[in-house]
């Protein structure tokens, strides 16, 4: 299991028990404008690949998950850290791509309270064809991995932050793009070059502070 797959089931936990709302509402009340926040997202997103021996590849469906946190320096800036993970769906015993991203990310909001926001980011992300399990737990299984390879990536994204009670609901639209980067085999041999991946996403986010 992924470190990043390990830490949603405990923020659904949070989310579910209004920890998160409830700080924040607090903080709200006092007139608090900086300080810690966090959040949890989910949605879907369509992916498609390219690489120097290879056509396009279709495009592929998939669910994302996201977890974030960071500092808000004032009204209308959040900055932090926002880790993705992408797989084209639940498949047992067959190929199954999955895309994980750790990034700096920065958002931008236009008005305090509630409004429109933009997103941009960099950071590092893994391209891997791995082996379904069908589990949502574990999806796929780290015993068998058919390739893979990291490089840098980046997010541009835009969305809507609606408010109610303390909690953010935030639904965006984000693009993520990498890199060109070589896949390989478990054993290191080459098998695609230029490499990049691209994803389009639409997600349905929870984003409470500052704390």
């Amino acid at each position: 299991m992924s470190p990043f797959t390990k830490t949603v089931p405990i923020l659904v936990v949070l989310m579910s028990l209004d920890v998160l709302p409830a700080l924040a509402q607090g903080m709200q009340e006092h007139g608090k404008q900086h300080g810690f926040w966090a959040g949890l997202g989910f949605g879907y997103g369509s992916a498609r690949s390219s690489c120097d021996n290879c056509s396009n590849s279709p495009r592929l469906g998939g669910w994302t998950f996201s977890g974030d946190f960071g500092w808000m320096p004032g009204q209308h800036v959040r900055v932090g850290v926002e880790f993705r993970e992408w797989l084209n769906g639940l498949k047992k015993n067959s190929q199954l791509p999955v895309i994980t991203a750790a990034t700096m990310l920065m958002s931008y909001y236009a008005r305090t309270g509630a409004g429109p926001f933009v997103d941009g980011g960099v950071g590092l992300s893994h391209y891997m064809i791995g082996k379904g399990t069908g589990d949502p737990i574990e999806p796929f299984s780290r015993d068998t991995t058919y390739a893979s390879g990291a490089g840098w990536g980046y997010t541009l994204g835009v969305g809507w932050t609606v408010r109610s009670l303390g909690n953010s609901f935030t639904p965006r639209v984000t693009y993520a793009f990498g890199n060109k980067r070589t896949l390989h085999t478990p054993d290191g041999a080459p098998i695609a070059t230029g490499w990049e991946p691209r994803v389009l996403l639409i997600e349905g986010a929870w984003r409470g502070g500052p704390f």
